[in-house]
């Protein structure tokens, strides 16, 4: 599957959540799982790629980090608010990065 699996990170379910999202995505054969967040889901953005490496898929690697903002309309109001896309995908798919890993 070339597009990534996309996943939007809020503050409202428990980090677990996406973590296992993740894992499915993988599971589901999904070479990549974009993680997306805004405002102040971002820590958890960040976390939720924290838990995986740590607990879940010590073979994750970073493939790409893009922040910027967007305008969104929120009451009424238009603001302007952050956002981070974090992409990742296992290091075992990918041919150099399998042949670093040291056993």
């Amino acid at each position: 599957m070339g597009e990534p699996s996309m996943i939007i990170v809020s503050s409202k379910k428990p980090l677990l959540n996406y973590v296992t999202a993740c894992v499915t995505a993988f599971n589901s054969g999904y070479e990549r799982v974009m993680l997306r967040a805004r405002g102040s889901s971002i820590s958890n953005a960040v976390e939720v790629v924290r838990l995986l490496r740590t607990g879940f898929l010590p073979s994750l690697k970073v493939e790409k980090v893009e922040i910027d903002s967007e305008e969104v309309e929120i009451g009424g109001r238009k603001r302007t608010v952050a956002y981070i896309n974090i992409t990742v995908s296992l290091k075992d798919e990918d041919g150099p990065e399998q042949q670093s890993h040291h056993e």
